[in-house]
C-alpha cells in the first residue's frame, strides 16, 4: 500500500493528534460545591484528577477510540492505494479522441466525457514511479500534459479537454507517443551512442471512429484500445454544395446528400433557409442500414451497418442579394454536428479583368468568355500599351487597379500587388524563370482537387512545346509533364500567379469545353468575387481571403464565440487554418469600407457521422481488440479507511452515552 498524499497526511497528524491528547491535559473549569459524602462522585474525581494540568495520562477507553477514529480519518486524507500489481516504473502514453464523433450523445454526457472519465482511472491507477503523458487528437494532435508522475496535474489537464468537430486522424498523435516515450539517456558532457531507449505502454481511448487506423504502424511499445460509447442512431448531411449559375448568376443551386447510418428506417424533413427564412421543406424516407454479409468490423469503413441509405436533394431559388443557405435536418438524433450544412453566397459582382497582349485570337478567345460570364468587366490592351502606362493608371492605393490582369505571350516586371494570369509567359520576379522549350512530352499529371483545377481535365489537352519554367520550393505545382512543370500556383510580396508554361497557340486547349472552366476557376480563386464553394469549408480545412485595399489585420469570430485580430501586412490573401469547430466564421477587416466575409465550416464526413463504436481496429497489419473498462492495478483504500472512522465514532459514542447514564 502507498499513499498518494503524503505530505497531507503528516502535516494533519502532526496538528491533530496532539491537540486532542492536548484537551486531556487541561483541566475543566468548575463550580466547588460542599457535599456530604465522595461515594456517589468517585468518576468525576477521576475525571477530574486527569483533566489537571500535567498530570500523567491514565488508561482511558475513550482516548483511545478518538485515536483510532483519528488515525482512520487521517489515513483517508492520505489517499491510500493498494498495489494488487507490481509496478515496473511504466511509461504510459494517453491518447485522448476529440473528434467530432466523440460529442455523440450518450446516456450521462457525451463519449468525450466518457472517454476523460477513463483516462482520469487510467491515472488514478498508476503505481509509485509510474510516469504518464497525455495527448488529444483529432485531425491533428496536441500534447495535453507532458510526462509527469503528479496524479492531480494530469487529471486537471485531462479535464481542460473539449471536443472539437474534425476528423479522426490518428498518424500525428501516435508519431508524438513514440516520439516523447522514447526516453534517451544524455548527460552533459557524456557521449552516449548506444543510449537506451525505453517504450511506453499506449493507452488509445476512442470510439473506433478512426479514418486511418489500417494505415498506421505502431513502432515501439504496445497499444491498447479502450473503446467508449454505444449509440448508434444516425442520420447526417454528408455533401452540400450551393452554386451561382454560370450563365445566370442570379439563379443558386443547391445539392445535399443525406445518408442514414443508424439500424432503423427513418422518415424527416430537410429544410431549406437563407438567412433563417424557411424556403422549402423536403420529406425524406430512409431505409435502416444493414451489415454487409461476412464483414467484420476491422477497419471504420467497414464496421457495424456498412450499407446505408441515403437520398439526394437538389434545390433551385432566385437570389440577387446573398446571406447564408442552410440545409438542416429536422430530427434530434445522437450527434447533432451533422445535422446542419451552411455555405454563405455572396451577390454577384462584376470582376475587373484586364488582358494584356498582341493576338487577335487569342483575344476572341478571352472576350467569347467575358461575354457569358456576366460577373467579369473585360478590358483589354496591347503589351506595349501596359508597359507604358503611368503609375496612378496602373495602381491605385499601392495596389493593382484590375482585380485580376491576364497577360498573354508576355513577360513583365511591372507586377503592383494583385492576382496575375500568365499565358506564355513569366512574371520576372526572383526565383522564377523560363530557359529553353520543352518537346514531344505529355502532361502526365495534374491535381484534380486544387480549386483552380475543378472541372478541368488535361489528358486530352495537346500541347506542341512549353517553356521550361525555373521556380520556388514555395510554388504550388498544378500539372506536370514528363520532367517540367506545365502549370503552377505561386505567393509572392503581396501578389498571386497562376502561370502556364505554354503558349495558348501551341496547344488546343482553347477549343476544349473546359478552358472556360479553367478561368472561371481562376478568377473565383483569385478574387473570391463569385467562388461561394470557396466559402463553405470541411473542419479542418484553410480559409483564404482576399485582402480589401488598405486593411492591416482582420477580426475573426469564431463560431464557438471566441474572437482574436491578426494582422495581415501588405499580404494579398489571408490564411486562416483554426478550423475546427462547425459554423460561421466571421472577418471584419479594418480597412476604410469594413470590409466582412462570412466562411461556413461543415463536419461533411462520413467516418465521422457513422457513429456505431468500432470494437475491434486495424492498426496496420494487426488487429486491435477493445478492453472492457480499465484494469485496476491500484485499489484506492480510503474509502475503507473512513469506515473505520465511522465505527470506531459509533463505538465512542455509545461507551460515552451509557457513562453519561451511568
Amino acid at each position: 500500500m502507498k499513499f498518494l498524499a503524503l505530505p497531507t497526511l503528516l502535516t494533519a497528524a502532526a496538528l491533530a493528534i496532539p491537540t486532542l491528547l492536548l484537551l486531556y491535559f487541561l483541566k475543566l473549569r468548575r463550580v466547588e460545591r460542599t457535599i456530604s459524602s465522595t461515594l456517589l462522585w468517585r468518576k468525576a474525581i477521576e475525571d477530574l484528577q486527569v483533566n489537571a494540568p500535567f498530570q500523567k495520562l491514565r488508561r482511558n477507553l475513550l482516548l483511545l477510540l478518538q485515536l483510532l477514529v483519528l488515525a482512520g480519518v487521517l489515513t483517508a486524507l492520505g489517499q491510500p492505494v493498494a498495489n494488487f500489481v507490481a509496478s515496473n516504473d511504466r511509461t504510459v502514453v494517453i491518447l485522448l479522441d476529440q473528434s467530432g464523433s466523440m460529442k455523440t450523445a450518450e446516456a450521462g454526457g457525451d463519449r468525450l466525457d466518457l472517454a476523460k472519465e477513463a483516462a482520469i482511472k487510467l491515472v488514478r491507477n498508476l503505481g509509485r514511479g509510474d510516469k504518464a503523458m497525455v495527448i488529444s487528437f483529432a485531425d491533428r494532435a496536441r500534447v495535453v500534459c507532458p510526462f509527469s508522475d503528479d496524479q492531480r496535474q494530469l487529471i486537471r489537464q485531462i479535464e481542460t479537454v473539449r471536443a472539437t468537430d474534425g476528423r479522426t486522424t490518428l498518424a500525428e498523435a501516435l508519431q508524438l507517443a513514440v516520439a516523447y516515450s522514447s526516453r534517451i539517456i544524455d548527460l552533459p558532457g557524456v557521449s552516449s551512442p548506444g543510449a537506451a531507449l525505453e517504450s511506453a505502454d499506449i493507452e488509445l481511448i476512442s470510439d473506433g471512429r478512426i479514418a486511418d487506423a489500417d494505415q498506421q504502424v505502431v513502432q515501439r511499445g504496445k497499444l491498447r484500445f479502450i473503446q467508449v460509447g454505444e449509440a448508434v442512431d444516425n442520420v447526417g448531411i454528408v455533401a452540400m454544395e450551393a452554386r451561382r449559375g454560370y450563365e445566370k448568376p442570379g439563379q443558386v443551386s443547391v445539392f445535399a446528400r443525406v445518408e442514414n447510418f443508424g439500424p432503423e428506417p427513418v422518415t424527416t424533413d430537410v429544410t431549406l433557409l437563407l438567412d433563417g427564412r424557411i424556403l422549402s421543406v423536403r420529406e425524406v424516407h430512409l431505409a435502416g442500414a444493414a451489415r454487409s454479409a461476412g464483414t467484420q468490423p476491422a477497419s471504420p469503413r467497414s464496421s457495424g451497418f456498412t450499407e446505408t441509405s441515403s437520398a439526394v436533394l437538389a434545390f433551385e431559388l432566385s437570389e440577387e442579394g446573398g446571406g447564408v443557405l442552410e440545409v438542416r435536418i429536422e430530427r434530434r438524433d445522437a450527434l447533432a454536428a451533422d445535422n446542419v450544412a451552411l455555405s454563405p453566397i455572396a451577390p454577384p459582382r462584376a470582376v475587373s479583368l484586364l488582358g494584356v497582349g498582341n493576338r487577335r485570337a487569342i483575344e476572341f478567345y478571352i472576350r467569347n468568355w467575358a461575354a457569358d460570364a456576366p460577373h467579369v468587366a473585360l478590358e483589354w490592351m496591347t503589351a506595349s500599351e501596359y508597359e507604358r502606362l503611368d503609375e496612378d493608371r496602373l495602381q491605385d492605393g499601392g495596389r493593382s487597379r484590375w482585380d485580376v490582369v491576364l497577360f498573354d505571350a508576355h513577360d513583365t516586371a511591372r507586377l503592383p500587388p494583385g492576382s496575375y494570369i500568365f499565358f506564355g509567359g513569366v512574371p520576372r520576379i526572383e526565383g522564377v524563370a523560363a530557359e529553353g522549350e520543352v518537346e514531344d512530352e505529355f502532361i502526365v499529371n495534374w491535381d484534380e482537387t486544387h480549386p483552380l483545377m475543378r472541372y478541368v481535365w488535361l489528358d486530352r489537352v495537346h500541347v506542341i512545346k512549353w517553356r521550361r519554367l525555373t521556380l520556388p520550393r514555395s510554388a504550388v505545382r498544378l500539372a506536370e509533364g514528363e520532367r517540367s512543370t506545365v502549370l503552377a500556383y505561386m505567393l509572392d510580396a503581396g501578389r498571386q500567379f497562376v502561370v502556364t508554361a505554354f503558349d495558348l497557340m501551341d496547344s488546343d486547349w482553347p477549343e476544349k469545353v473546359h478552358f472556360p472552366m479553367f478561368l472561371e476557376n481562376a478568377v473565383r480563386t483569385l478574387t473570391a468575387a463569385g467562388g461561394d464553394a470557396t466559402r463553405s469549408l470541411r473542419v479542418g480545412e484553410t480559409i483564404a481571403a482576399a485582402v480589401p485595399r488598405g486593411a492591416r489585420s482582420v477580426r475573426v469570430l469564431r463560431p464557438d464565440g471566441e474572437a482574436e485580430t491578426l494582422d495581415v501586412g501588405d499580404r494579398l490573401q489571408f490564411l486562416y487554418g483554426r478550423t475546427d469547430f462547425v459554423g460561421l466564421y466571421r472577418l471584419t477587416f479594418d480597412d476604410n469600407d469594413r470590409t466582412q466575409a462570412t466562411y461556413a465550416v461543415n463536419l461533411l464526413d462520413r467516418t465521422e457521422s457513422r457513429i456505431a463504436p468500432n470494437d475491434r481496429l486495424e492498426i496496420g497489419a494487426e488487429l486491435v481488440t477493445r478492453e472492457e473498462g480499465v484494469t485496476r492495478s491500484n485499489q484506492p483504500v480510503w474509502p475503507y479507511a473512513v469506515a473505520f472512522a465511522l465505527v470506531f465514532l459509533l463505538v465512542e459514542w455509545w461507551i460515552y452515552n451509557r457513562r453519561v447514564m451511568i
